[in-house]
């Protein structure tokens, strides 16, 4: 009997590893993406002091894009793929327009995620944007540009 038990505990531990592995590559990316084709990934987020009312909008050919927003009600931009093709374009309360150009510098590496922290200030032409990824950051001035 405790040999039986045994087996089905190894059984059931067998089939919960497997189920997490599974979960794991279906949500790792993006539906659509072809296994072994490299990935750059950009996130776009505005910073706490940035004011509200702010809409993008994200044309990203052969990329996949996702927009959500965070907790204060901004808006975080997800791109798979290419980035650096990437045109966003951001609307704030008062209808001015702005473009994100830090996607296009931003230095990419395999296997970590950029994060391009964008300091909004409506009151300037041209904000900058903070970009880091796990050991390093830059500061890259004028890449949130009013375009009105």
């Amino acid at each position: 009997m405790k040999r039986a038990v045994r087996w089905i505990g190894i059984g059931i531990t067998v089939a919960a590893a497997a189920t997490m592995l599974l979960a794991d590559v279906a949500l790792a990316a993006p539906v659509g993406r072809q296994p072994g084709t490299p990935v750059d990934i950009y996130v776009m987020r505005f910073d706490v002091l940035s004011p509200g009312g702010i809409d993008c909008v994200v044309d990203a050919p052969g990329s996949d894009v996702r927009k959500e927003r965070d907790l204060v009600g901004h808006p975080l931009i997800r791109i798979w793929g290419n980035p650096r093709a990437a045109t966003i374009i951001c609307t704030d309360a008062q209808g001015v327009r702005w473009q994100a150009t830090a996607q296009h510098s931003a230095p990419y590496r395999r296997a970590s995620t950029i994060y391009g922290t964008v300091l909004y200030r409506p009151d300037r032409a041209a904000t900058m944007t903070i970009v880091d990824a796990a050991q390093w950051t830059e500061y890259q001035h004028k890449t949130f540009v009013r375009l009105d």
